[in-house]
Parts: structure tokens; sequence; C-alpha cells
């Protein structure tokens, strides 16, 4: 086939042509005849993106060829015969979709780029579509007695599915509405989506049950009722997935195959895909806000908001820009799109989400969904840049008691700059002004990660309950981030100590954060009454760091250190340190070259300890209501190093809906699982001696330098997870189930985890066919001892 584009006309136009070539040409003919395709249309009004011929299928040949049919592409078999000039359709049956929704994107000509004839043969034909997006869709056209053609889809492959760098968890609350063009039926999807929500509230869902009741007792449901309980069909336990709140849409975003795509995770198929502008140099996704409650019923900045913002950076060789779409993640609907200017290199992009319900009303260039650009000549941006949106900001400025605080991250210069927002005054743009400022030195040391707690994680008490019954009060500071450097093979030749040397030349006290001349309380475990820390030289010159950082103040919060290399050519290439932040605790894992393991450091942070009897009816310790990353003291943290026998490439943890259930870390190993393990192993205060009463009363476990595989704690179960590079988490409407999503390589792996068991859930076997007989039989036997109990009640008062 030979395509292009015919710019003769004043509207260019998109020509294609089929060129059979001739092998028997003892008559003398031309060894190529064009075949222009449908005998009703002419080459130039072809709007075929790829075509491929079997020329021995039933002796005549068959044409299949990719077509638009209203809004989806399909392959459309044509007859064809050798020596004429067109082909005509052929009747088939069987499913023929190659792009399963073009909703999101642009018109899908042009998609499908190319058509490889895999098998031919008299009675068959198989063809393997590719498309410009990353898709791979396999058919097979048989050849059928009663002349039709029968077309099977073997297989379909997303290919962008395999190069997953970013995800959003979204919660079917609703069910999702066909997108349309006209006016009157966005305005319909946008009623149907605020009743979906008002349908949510605590009196209406009361008001259905009443409904659902009279429905069951005076409407013949209650036999059908029965039937359901005993007997847990499909569609119960779909409309349980729903109820429960398993039932997510993963929004996942491929950079490299400039593609986004919508996946049911319960279902295992793809919902809708959209493609990005191929040129950009990075593409993001933003949903929510800085502090919105990811569970928020309402759906504002949570699972249940479906509004999100995908983002292209695209350079140009003078100007940059930024194009953008507004899109519901349920459907794909774009709900307007624009591309915005860009003056200077892009350094944060902070999403922002009002706190209060909106309903949807879109123009050509809004969106509830905000992103805060920060620029890295101190400007900022805001998309859409609409009036609405920059009300948005006012609103995030106001909120908080000091303002509006971001940072920015310099990866070159190793600057991390933490600043404030404000309104310019009698102006529609707003200012920065820097308020802290912590320098990595880039010729000593260079950023490696950057990690940021969990948004909207829930958290069930401020602090921990030790076995004393004494209060150990966890440090919760939202605006934490862990910044992990490694040290440059320049800088780590200079400071390893020379044969002889007892210290990396006093490099390892320097960077420490200082030890307190005031003797503190340790936590119950941290070390044995009266025991001091073991004083053990260091003679390892320190090569990774982990420091964490305030981004209001731009200080540096605490700072440890690891000897993880022997020489500077093993710093070369930087080391893969995967980090998780979950509330107070900070794990982070690495390879160790010296011992040859994967270490995992742990870091918990705390603000103090309350005595059992220092809190009661007459007298409380003084207590700050609100946190302060200005004034505030340093927090005291708890570290340890534990070894783990398989190296690590994500970790993640698990989220609930209340944060009641104990927390999971989960760990994507070398050898292609993903294990989960209990914090208490994570424990830094896990005691080295034998466990006292109290320690066993609190659930502490003796101290143990390995960490155990256990196999029914590994989700993946025997399913192998390729070159996982990150790992998300959802919570249920249950509090005991927890949604975990593995992505980043070529495999996608999601399971739904217990971590504290299913202690309010029925288990899918559970014998519900029994429970049914048990309690129709204990009516039925409760109904005959009333009635006998009667007739002899009767029967005595008459003798």
């Amino acid at each position: 086939t030979i395509a292009g584009v015919d710019d003769r006309y004043p509207t260019s136009r998109r020509i294609e042509s089929l060129f059979a070539l001739s092998v028997d040409r003892s008559e003398g003919g031309e060894p190529f005849h064009r075949v222009y395709g449908s005998e009703k249309k002419s080459d130039e009004e072809i709007m075929h993106n790829a075509v491929v011929l079997c020329p021995t299928f039933e002796s005549t040949g068959l044409v299949v060829t990719a077509v638009e049919d209203e809004g989806d592409v399909v392959a459309m078999p044509h007859a064809f015969n050798v020596g004429q000039t067109a082909w005509s359709s052929k009747t088939f049956d069987g499913d023929s979709s190659i792009v399963p929704s073009t909703r999101g994107g642009t018109s899908s000509i042009g998609r499908n780029d190319r058509a490889h004839l895999l098998e031919c043969s008299p009675q068959s034909m198989t063809v393997a579509f590719t498309t410009t997006g990353g898709m791979t869709t396999t058919f097979q056209f048989e050849a059928s007695s009663s002349g039709t053609t029968k077309a099977t889809k073997l297989w379909t492959s997303e290919e962008a599915l395999g190069s997953v760098s970013a995800a959003v968890f979204l919660d079917e609350t609703h069910a999702m509405v066909t997108p349309s063009d006209s006016q009157e039926a966005a305005v319909n999807a946008d009623y149907e989506e605020e009743k979906a929500l008002r349908n949510l509230q605590f009196s209406s869902r009361i008001q259905m049950q009443l409904e659902s009741l009279k429905e069951g007792i005076f409407g013949g449901g209650l036999l059908s009722s029965l039937k359901s309980m005993a007997i847990m069909s499909d569609e119960k336990k779909a409309e349980r997935d729903i109820a429960f709140g398993f039932a997510k849409v993963a929004v996942l975003l491929s950079e490299n195959m400039h593609r986004v795509v919508a996946l049911d995770t319960m279902k295992r198929n793809v919902i809708w895909s959209m493609n990005l502008h191929s040129g950009a140099s990075w593409h993001k996704i933003v949903h929510g806000g800085q502090f919105i409650s990811l569970n928020d019923p309402h759906g504002n900045g949570g699972v249940n908001d479906h509004e999100m913002l995908a983002m292209s950076h695209i350079e140009g060789a003078s100007s940059s820009s930024v194009e953008w779409k507004c899109v519901d993640g349920l459907s794909g609907r774009v709900f307007s799109r624009d591309t915005s200017p860009v003056k200077a290199p892009i350094s944060q992009i902070v999403p922002l989400r009002t706190s209060s319900h909106q309903p949807h009303l879109h123009d050509s260039s809004g969106c509830r969904q905000v992103a805060l650009l920060v620029h890295s000549d101190n400007t900022l941006s805001v998309i859409p840049d609409t009036s609405r949106s920059r009300a948005i900001v006012d609103e995030a400025v106001a909120a908080g008691k000091n303002g509006l605080f971001v940072h920015s991250i310099d990866r070159h210069t190793g600057e991390f700059r933490s600043q404030i927002v404000s309104r310019k005054a009698g102006s529609n743009s707003f200012d920065l002004v820097t308020v802290g400022t912590t320098v990595f030195d880039p010729s000593q040391e260079k950023i490696v990660n950057v990690a940021y707690p969990r948004r909207g994680e829930v958290m069930q008490s401020p602090s921990t309950v030790l076995g004393d019954e004494s209060l150990l009060l966890k440090y919760l500071n939202p605006h934490l981030v862990v910044v992990v450097t490694e040290a440059t093979p320049t800088f780590f030749s200079e400071m390893k100590p020379d044969a002889g040397e007892e210290s990396a030349n006093g490099f390892y006290n320097s960077l420490s954060t200082g030890s307190s001349t005031q003797q503190m309380r340790k936590p119950l475990g941290a070390a044995k009454p009266g025991e001091g820390p073991p004083n053990v030289a260091n003679t390892a010159a320190p090569s990774l760091f982990v420091s964490l950082v305030d981004s209001v103040s731009g200080q540096i919060l605490h700072r440890v250190s690891h000897s993880h290399v022997d020489s500077a050519d093993e710093l070369l290439e930087a080391t893969n340190v995967p980090v998780v932040v979950s509330e107070n605790w900070v794990i982070y894992t690495f390879f160790n070259q010296r011992t040859r393991r994967t270490d995992v450091g742990v870091l918990t942070l705390h603000e103090g300890m309350i005595d059992k009897n220092g809190i009661t009816a007459f007298s409380a310790p003084e207590q700050e209501m609100t946190f302060s990353s200005l004034e505030s003291a340093k927090p005291i943290v708890l570290s340890r190093t534990f070894g783990l026998a398989k190296a690590v490439s994500a970790l993640g943890v698990t989220s609930t809906k209340a944060g009641i259930s104990s927390k999971q870390f989960m760990f994507a190993t070398g050898n292609d699982q993903v294990i989960s393990l209990d914090r208490r192993f994570l424990d830094p205060r896990r005691p080295n001696g034998d466990l006292k009463e109290s320690e066993k009363m609190e659930g502490l476990m003796k101290y143990a330098p390995m960490l155990p595989i256990i196999p029914f704690l590994t989700p993946s179960h025997v399913h192998e997870v390729s070159s996982v590079q990150s790992i998300s988490s959802s919570s249920a409407h249950v509090e005991s189930q927890s949604l975990v999503l593995a992505y980043g390589g070529p495999d996608v792996f999601f399971s739904r985890v217990s971590p504290s068991k299913g202690f309010d859930l029925l288990p899918d076997d559970f014998n519900r066919g029994l429970l049914t007989v048990v309690v129709v039989g204990l009516l039925v036997a409760l109904n005959v001892i009333q009635r006998t109990n009667k007739k002899k009640m009767v029967t005595s008062f008459w003798s």
C-alpha cells in the first residue's frame, strides 16, 4: 500500500492505493495493477488506515482494512478478485474492534499505522494491527459455509501498560455516561453525576433502604432476596464490589508511549485510552489537592472526584508551552483543552482543588482541577489560566494560617528552595517570596531520589500506646520531604580514610545533626535501662545520605548516612533507593555493595512521651494544638537497619478507610515478586535482648538482622511481576481491605489485601446456603413452638 497527502487541492486530501503484483506474466501483462478500493469511491476518498491482502483466501483473495466506523476503529474484510480494480465489502460475523474506545482523544484517523499478515491460507487469515498509540490487536478471519466471514479477536495488547510511570485511583461511584458532542448530552451527563453524588448522602441511603425493604415485603421480592443470599452469583459479586469500594478505575500514564489508559481493576479490561502530544518532553497527571482527603465522599478532590488534568510539556526552538486536557477519568470525556505558553522551565507542579463542591460547568478553557506551576525564575502560572482557577489559588492561600507554601528542587545545583505564594496587588498574577534554602553541594553529593508523604492518608491515632501504658507521640509533619543523596566519586575518594586511620576525616561527624547535652528518656524498647548506644568506631566512609527536610522552613530536620560502597568506581551509576513515607515512618532500601545484600533503613519520628500517669482527670501535659514548621521543635528520630535477601525495586504501603487496620509495607523484589511485611517486623524499637512482659504486651518482637520473606504474605503468589517501579494503594469502603497496584515494568499487577485479615467481610466461599437453611429452620421452629404453646395455654385455661 502507498499512502500520502495530496496538497494540490485547497484542502489537503489523504490518498492511498493498493498495488497487486502479478506472478503469472505469460501473456505479457503488466507486473503491477492498481486496486482502487471501493467500487463507489475513488482512491482519494478512501480513508483506510492500514491494508493487508491474503490472495489465497477462498481462491479469490481477502483484503482487510482498518477503518473508522462511528467513532471506533474496526477491521473490515473485503472480497478481492485478482485482475479486477476494485474490492467490495464482505459480510462478516464477530468482534472486529481494533481500538476499544476513542474517547478522550482526537479523531482516530491515523492511529492504525500498520497491518501485518501473520498467516494466509485458503480457509483462514490472521492479521495483527498496530497503532501509533502502542496498541496491538490480532484477528483471525475464517471462511464459513454460509458465504460469510467469521472474525475472531485473538488477543489485544495495550503496549502503554508496559511502561506506566504514574497511576491515579478513582472510585466507580456512579455509572459511566457515554460522552457526546452535543451540549444537551453534556448537561445531562453533569446532572447524572450530581444526582449520583447526592445519592451518597446518609439520608438518601436510608430512604433507598426503606424502599428496598418495602419492595421486598410487598412486591414479591422476598423469595428472590433469599435466593440471592443463598447463592452468590456473579451479578451479586459485581454489586458487592461496587458497594464495598472494590471496583476502581486506575488511570495510568505512560510517558514513553505518550498515552493515558484507564483500566478497570475488577474486570481487567481497558475502558478508554487517550493519546497525548507525541513530541512532548514529559507528561503529568494532576488530580486532587494538597490537603484534601482522598476518601472525601462528596468527590472534592478524592477518589470520588473524576476530573483531572493531563499535561504535556512541549519544548520549541524559541519558546515552550504546556498542552493540557481536562478529562473525566471514568469515561475519558474531554471537558476542555488548551495550550498555555511557558516562559521558564517548570520546577514544581502543585495540585489544587477547591474544598467546596462545584457543579460541572465547563467553558472552552476551564476545569475544576487546577495546577499551580512553579518556574525556575521564581514566577508562577496557573493551569487553566482562568478567573475561576485563580480564585481556587486565592482560596488555597487564604486557607493556610500563614499562607500557601511551595518549594522547588534543582537537581543540577542541589538547591532546595522553600517559598510562599502571595497575590500581587491589583494584578491577576501571583508572587513568590523565598522563606528558606538548603543546598546539597553538587560537587560533593548528587540527588538520586525525592519522596513525599502520602497525600490524604488517614491516621487512626496520633500516638502509640506502649506496653507500660505510656504514650509515644508521633511527629506528624505534612510538609516533610525525604531527599536521598549519594556522594560523588571524586568527593568519596577524598574523604575515604587511608589504611590505619580511624575515621573518615571527620566527615561523618560534620554531617550528623549533632548530639544534645540534655539527657532525654528513651522510648521503651530502644535500649535496656541504663544502657547507652554502643560506641563503635565507623571506619568506612559514608556514601549514601538520607535527609529529612521541611518544605516550609527549608531546614534539614534529620540526616543519616550509610556506607554502601567500597570504591569510587561503584558510584559512577546512581543507586536505586526506593522510599515510602507513611504517618511518622520513613522506609528506604538500597543495595549495599560492601555486604552484598539489600539494606532496609527505618526511621520513626516522634515528638516525645507522656507517662501513664501524665494524663489524668485533673492534669494534662501542655500540648500545642497546631503544628508550625517555623516554630515546632525538631523530631526525635529512632533508626534501625535491617537486611533483606532479595533486591528491591519499589516500595509501597497499604491504605485503609479509617487507618485502623495494621500497616503492611509492600516490597517489589528482584525475583519478580510482590511481598508484604507487617510494620512490626520493621519497628526500630525491637529490643536486642529477651522480651520483657511489657514489651510482649505491646507486641514487640526480638530484633533480628534479617527480615523474613513469608510465603503467605506474598500478594503476587505464583505470578511473576517483572520490573516493578512503583506501588500504589487505595482504600476500600470496608476497613479490612486495601487495594494495591504494582506497575512500571511489562506487567501491571492488582490485588486486594487484608492487612488485619477480613474481620468485617465474609469470604467468597462462605456457606450462605447453609446459613439460609438454618435461619429459615429456626423461624419455622419458632413459629411451631409459638402455636403449640398458645394451644396449650388455651387448653389449660378451659380445663
